[in-house]
Formats: structure tokens, C-alpha cells, sequence
């Protein structure tokens, strides 16, 4: 009986200690995924932070995310199509490259910051019409806690 315990305790503890790790994966966006199977403590840093993130944060979820990056890019020459989470525990500066060689960067970021993808209108076209040649890239971040801008695609 004594083993059997030892055994459950055992299965117990591996799980508490691995199960940081695909949450932080499933959670934050692609453009990090690996890093938290590679560097296991950001996982349990993203776990804590975001046990105390608040939950008047202004974009909590990622549709308040998206209704928010679909008002502030409304006038723009994109049209946001989904928003991914990133995690920055350093809380300084972040930039992503798109994949036309473009800069969008973010500094001062706290803990959480949404990655606005989208693609181009069409010129002219109402918000659901979109160039069918461009793949989605990242158009903007938005902060987690108060929601303002805090990079765009130039």
C-alpha cells in the first residue's frame, strides 16, 4: 500500500512540475512557441504572472482583444483577423520583423501584450472585403492592462 502512495505522490509531483510548460505554449502566441519547452522557468514565470494579472486588465480576453484592434486599425490599410498572446517578462521593448523585412516594435511593454495579425484591405472595400493574395502578418500590439497602441506596422 505504502509503494502505491509513493508511486501516486511521484506521478503527482512530475505533473505539477511539467504542466507549466504546455500551458504556456497553448496560451501565448506562436511566434514563441519552444521557448517555454526549452527555458522551463519563463513557463512558470508566465503561470504566475498571469495568476496576477488583474482582472480589470482592459483586453482579458482575446475577443475584447480583437474588438479593440478592429476600432483602432479601423481606419487603417489592414484589417485585423485574429490577436495572439505574448508573454515579455522583461517588460523593456519587443519587436517582430514581418515577413516583408518591416519593423513593428513596442517599448515599455508590461508582462502581456496582444500581437495584432491582420491582412490589407482591398482599397475601397468595406471590413469584410481583404487582398486574397497577402497572407495574415503582424499589424500592431496592443497592451494587455490599459489597451492602447503600442506598435504599428508602418
Amino acid at each position: 500500500m505504502r509503494r502505491r502512495w509513493v508511486g501516486i505522490i511521484t506521478l503527482a509531483a512530475i505533473a505539477m512540475l511539467l504542466l507549466p510548460m504546455p500551458i504556456a505554449e497553448r496560451y501565448t502566441s506562436p511566434t514563441q512557441d519552444g521557448q517555454y519547452l526549452s527555458n522551463p522557468s519563463n513557463a512558470y514565470r508566465f503561470v504566475f504572472a498571469a495568476a496576477r494579472v488583474s482582472t480589470s486588465s482592459e483586453l482579458n480576453t482575446s475577443g475584447e482583444a480583437l474588438d479593440s484592434a478592429k476600432d483602432v486599425f479601423g481606419d487603417s490599410d489592414y484589417l485585423p483577423t485574429k490577436v495572439e498572446l505574448l508573454f515579455l517578462p522583461a517588460r523593456s521593448s519587443y519587436t517582430y520583423t514581418t515577413r516583408t523585412g518591416e519593423a513593428v516594435t513596442a517599448k515599455d511593454t508590461g508582462e502581456f501584450v496582444w500581437e495584432v495579425w491582420g491582412v490589407p484591405r482591398e482599397a475601397g472595400a468595406g471590413d469584410d472585403k481583404v487582398q486574397d493574395t497577402e497572407e495574415a502578418d503582424v499589424i500592431g500590439l496592443l497592451d494587455y492592462v490599459t489597451g492602447t497602441l503600442l506598435g504599428e506596422r508602418p
